[in-house]
């Protein structure tokens, strides 16, 4: 009898361990799963932080492109439409102030009543 019990008790023994043992294995198998889930997660994340850096800047590039084709169009209608005079007193003018389209308007507005107080 003392046999058999002994029997039972290796076998409920081995059962415990080996349930342990399983349980460890799998813990491991998780985790390393769960490793390369976080690694895919992280590639993903650096490639559309590229992209997001690539399109600004292919964006601040059309921009920079388009503020040289307004400069340029502004510099060839002033030699066309102004006479050295005009351009001279509209640099003395322009001097502590930025472009905006506020003073273009207001430049506009003045010369409309110019024209008409002359008329």
């Amino acid at each position: 009898m003392d046999s058999v019990l002994n029997m039972v008790m290796a076998g409920v023994v081995g059962l415990v361990i080996g349930g342990v043992f399983m349980y460890f294995a799998n813990q491991r198998k998780n985790s390393s799963e769960s490793v390369q889930a976080v690694e895919k997660k992280l590639a993903s994340y650096q490639q559309d932080v590229e992209r997001h850096f690539t399109k600004t800047a292919d964006l601040i590039d059309n921009l920079t492109d388009s503020y040289k084709q307004v400069f340029e169009h502004l510099s060839e209608s002033a030699e066309n439409l102004l006479t050295e005079e005009q351009i001279k007193n509209q640099l003395i003018n322009r001097r502590s102030r930025e472009v905006t389209i506020k003073y273009l308007k207001s430049a506009a507005d003045d010369k409309s009543i110019d024209s008409t107080e002359s008329n």
